[in-house]
């Protein structure tokens, strides 16, 4: 039996390393839809200048962003997959610490913005 201080320590830390996880998973993600802007924008240089009000980000160079983007998720998926599990098991280790010993108090909220790429997971 764990005592109270134990288990806010053992929870806190928990916690702690869910979001570690998940801020890596986000930092991957944010990488390669930097990677993947770049690497359009060296790919289809824009030979029009148009009014500074408008976006020279035509159709075509969103095709091409995307099929860069699903290129690095097919080479990445491994290690995405490989932290999804991994923050998956520690959520589900945390639910059960909860639940085993009635702890009723919320969660810390942890908002990290995730953008799955189509045809990937």
């Amino acid at each position: 039996m764990m005592t109270r201080d134990a288990l806010r320590a053992a929870l806190a830390h928990m916690e702690e390393a869910l979001a570690k996880t998940r801020r890596n998973i986000a930092g991957i993600e944010r990488r390669m839809r930097d990677h993947a802007e770049a690497e359009t924008i060296r790919r289809r240089p824009t030979a029009r200048y148009y009014h500074r009000r408008m976006s020279r980000w035509t159709g075509a160079d969103e095709a091409e962003y995307q099929r860069i983007l699903e290129a690095l998720a097919g080479i990445t998926f491994v290690e995405l997959s490989r932290l999804d599990r991994k923050a998956e098991r520690q959520d589900r280790a945390i639910e059960a610490l909860r639940q085993k010993y009635g702890v009723n108090a919320p969660r810390p909220r942890i908002v990290i913005a995730r953008r799955r790429f189509p045809g990937t997971f």
